[in-house]
Parts: structure tokens; C-alpha cells; sequence
């Protein structure tokens, strides 16, 4: 017991030393306020509110893929999120429904697809929304057949600020 009284000393010693050089530490590195100056030419740069940002989650499903919900044109139009896609690819009958005219698109684009290859049409789709997040005249592929789902490709991701993939989503920002 009397071999032990000494470390427990020392131990209490050296506790009590770190609290004081804590508090110390923190009244020293308490915040104080920053002055700032501004030059005339930061000034002119647009301030970015929060607000400004818009932010939208493409979910995870239990088939393990990643899918959106996007306004297309004004219309409902469900994507598979496809990173492996060079363009945003509509099927016929999505791409009737936004809008397009297929009778006058030239079938001129040779597309290799998971069921194989097919022809396909160029196009530009007037306006992508999911949740807020809007881009406006983005290129794309109706495909001729072989798709299942319109796919949300590489035309519409690159051209976001940035986007992220979790484990349950992909984050978009614009």
C-alpha cells in the first residue's frame, strides 16, 4: 500500500498540472473578433447566399441502383443514373412524352448500350429539374431500342458544380 501512495501522488500532481495548462490554453484561445478588410475589387464579387445553392439526393434502391425523378421539359421522367453514359439517354416513349420530335431527328448516332449496339438520334433537352437543382439545353441520345429506363448520364452530371456519391445517394449541387 505505501508503494502505491507515491503513484497516485504523481498521478494526481500531473492530472491537476494538464487541467491548469487546459485552462489556460482556452483563455488564450478564446475567440476574439476578427477585423476584416475589404478591397474594392473583393467587394465587387457576388456574394453566394446558402439559399442560392440547391442540393438534391438521387436515392439508392433496394436494387442497389441509383435513380432520379426529373422534370424533363415539364414532364415526370424516372432516370437510372448511369456514370458509365457519355450523354443523357431517353427511351422512345420518354422522349415522346417530353417532347421531342422523333419523326425529325436524324438516327445518325451509333450508341453501344449493356444490350448491345443500336442507333440513336442526337438531341438537346431544354430543361433537367430534380428537386430545384435546373439545367437547360443538356445533350442527349434517344435511343432506337434496348431501353428498359432513360438513363441520367455524363451530360447532365459534368456540367453540375459537384456531386458526390454515398452510400445511399448521389448528392447533386448547382
Amino acid at each position: 500500500m505505501k508503494a502505491i501512495l507515491p503513484g497516485l501522488a504523481l498521478f494526481g500532481a500531473a492530472a491537476l498540472a494538464l487541467v491548469a495548462l487546459r485552462e489556460t490554453m482556452v483563455s488564450e484561445t478564446a475567440a476574439k473578433p476578427a477585423v476584416v478588410q475589404i478591397s474594392e475589387a473583393d467587394a465587387a464579387i457576388p456574394v453566394i447566399s446558402s439559399s442560392q445553392i440547391r442540393t438534391a439526393s438521387l436515392r439508392k434502391e433496394g436494387d442497389g441502383h441509383y435513380w432520379a425523378t426529373a422534370r424533363v421539359n415539364g414532364v415526370t421522367v424516372k432516370f437510372l443514373v448511369d456514370t458509365g453514359a457519355s450523354l443523357v439517354s431517353l427511351n422512345q416513349r420518354d422522349a415522346r412524352r417530353v417532347g421531342l420530335d422523333l419523326d425529325n431527328l436524324q438516327r445518325n448516332v451509333n450508341v453501344s448500350t449493356a444490350s448491345g449496339r443500336t442507333r440513336g438520334s442526337a438531341a438537346v433537352i431544354e430543361e433537367i429539374s430534380i428537386d430545384g437543382v435546373e439545367l437547360e439545353d443538356v445533350s442527349a441520345v434517344v435511343i432506337d431500342d434496348g431501353l428498359e429506363y432513360s438513363l441520367l448520364g455524363m451530360s447532365f452530371l459534368n456540367r453540375l458544380d459537384s456531386w458526390a456519391v454515398t452510400p445511399n445517394a448521389i448528392i447533386i449541387h448547382e
